[in-house]
């Protein structure tokens, strides 16, 4: 049997690099943004973003996360500007947990 992820002492997010190397050191989320780090970019655009509901196709809960999956071929849920150079179309949001460990800027989500 394959080895999986999940949050117990033997495959928790000590040992996730072990099933994704990428998920190794500052590549794991989530991350903590430190506002005394933050610095103004006055080059950046604005950022433009524009969301639809409908365009979601189908909701996957496996137990762990959730995934959502969208058809934007009408480019209804999509986001511009800031340091993108081009858009990006909404097509995944491939997992959230709730009770995350660090959440930006100390908030709540």
């Amino acid at each position: 049997m394959a080895k999986e992820w999940g949050y117990a002492s033997h495959n928790g997010p000590d040992h996730w690099h072990e099933i994704y190397p990428i998920a190794k050191g500052d590549n794991q989320s989530p991350i903590e943004l430190h506002t005394k780090d933050i610095k103004y970019d006055s080059s950046l655009q604005p950022w433009s973003a524009s969301y639809d509901p409908g365009s979601c196709k189908s909701i996957l809960n496996n137990g762990k996360t959730c995934r959502v999956v969208f058809d934007d071929t009408y480019d209804r849920s999509m986001l511009r500007g800031g340091p993108l150079t081009g858009p990006y179309r909404l097509r995944q949001c491939p997992s959230w947990e709730t009770g995350a460990p660090h959440s930006p800027l100390r908030a709540g989500w």
